[in-house]
């Protein structure tokens, strides 16, 4: 379980934007402000074959009797703002009270997150806003930077955002940063204040992910069009819609999408990669070298991609090439099975056995249990030469 991370802060007015956190598409998502030329809001194309479900909206702002019950018991509301602020963080994040089980996988509503206990951030951050709101309390949600996280389900990737609450404090103008995830929010990482509405469409983004990896065209495309149409200036929304359509065969769709992500910001380099797919696949060879450079440079940071990379040297016998990308692909994240995997094949060929049993006993160790058979019997033994 995440530990949690409370301080104050004094806020320092040369600051400028960040980020977020909650799962969010990878393959369809790079963080980045918003762009400010002017933009016309168009409604996304339709869905064509897909069954549409009607998306329920969540509860962000009338607080539940349990929640009453909560703050009557353990909130001082008696003894001014600041004694309100200092109880409600600390009854809300102490686990001898709510034993709250920080989840970055799971978004829930924050009525359901309060009393499951349990959610990301997100769903903590809008459950905890509830309830300082109530009490009266100057609140807000922001963004935090942090460093790219990915992760891959069921074919797509997906890239984490962190979001938190700041409330003011009604001493010497500093405030309070309450964030679930136990992350260092000290000023080296960018920050920016968000609205309401933002939040709730990243709300309705991540259950479209989920419904995305799940392979659910439908609700994925309801989740990502409520969401758009809460915010339609976020970035990444229209490059995930995108991903909706070129999945569903709806090529100029998803072009379409790609185009207007990028319009709102014209540095989104999953937008950018999202679209040099797209003109790759329909033989815009023109456009598709226009963007390749800049495309390319973000994918060598992407550790999927470099394994990938890998892979390819690794069959075209080029091993000292194929070992640094699986190298780096595992400095990059080194909690990912097929990194190690990657990297234990390389080495195996190279007759390097005793660091590629390393490696595979790692991806042993982090893979997935209905692949550990398969995986166990390439284990690299001394007669081997190489790995299949």
């Amino acid at each position: 379980m995440a530990g949690w991370n409370l301080h104050k802060y004094a806020p320092d007015p040369g600051s400028i934007l960040g980020s977020q956190l909650l799962p969010l598409l990878l393959c369809t998502f790079l963080l980045g402000a918003c762009a400010s030329q002017p933009f016309e809001m168009h409604k996304p194309a339709a869905l064509q074959g897909q069954t549409i479900p009607t998306v329920i909206e969540p509860n962000f702002s009338q607080i539940s009797p349990a929640m009453l019950d909560f703050l009557d018991q353990f909130v001082d509301q008696k003894h001014g703002k600041e004694q309100a602020i200092w109880s409600l963080v600390w009854a809300a994040t102490d686990q001898n009270i709510r034993s709250f089980n920080y989840r970055p996988e799971l978004t829930l509503p924050p009525l359901q997150a309060f009393d499951q206990k349990t959610g990301n951030c997100l769903s903590f951050s809008a459950m905890f806003m509830m309830m300082a709101r109530h009490l009266g309390l100057n609140a807000w949600y922001q963004e935090v930077e942090i460093p790219e996280q990915w992760a891959n389900e069921n074919d797509t990737l997906l890239v984490s955002m962190h979001v938190n609450v700041v409330i003011d404090s009604t001493r010497s103008g500093s405030s309070w940063v309450v964030d679930v995830s136990g992350m260092d929010n000290s000023r080296s990482r960018l920050q920016r204040r968000i609205s309401d509405n933002n939040v709730l469409a990243q709300y309705y983004n991540n259950l479209g992910a989920n419904a995305l990896t799940a392979g659910d065209l439908g609700t994925a495309y309801a989740y990502f069009s409520k969401a758009i149409e809460t915010e339609p200036r976020l970035t990444y929304l229209w490059s995930n819609l995108g991903v909706v359509y070129a999945r569903n065969e709806q090529i100029q769709d998803a072009q379409a999408a790609y185009l207007t992500a990028l319009k709102l910001d014209s540095s989104s380099s999953m937008a950018a990669n999202n679209l040099y797919l797209i003109y790759e696949r329909t033989g815009n060879l023109q456009a598709a070298a226009e963007l390749f450079k800049r495309v390319e440079k973000h994918r060598r940071k992407n550790p999927y991609y470099l394994t990938h990379l890998s892979a390819l040297a690794y069959e075209e016998g080029r091993l000292d090439e194929s070992r640094e990308l699986a190298e780096r692909a595992v400095e990059l994240q080194q909690n990912e099975y097929r990194f190690h995997y990657q990297l234990a094949r390389t080495l195996a060929r190279e007759g390097k056995h005793q660091d590629a049993e390393v490696s595979l006993a790692r991806a042993l160790e982090l893979a997935p249990e209905e692949l550990l058979v398969t995986m166990a019997q390439l284990e690299p033994l001394p007669e081997q030469s190489e790995l299949p």
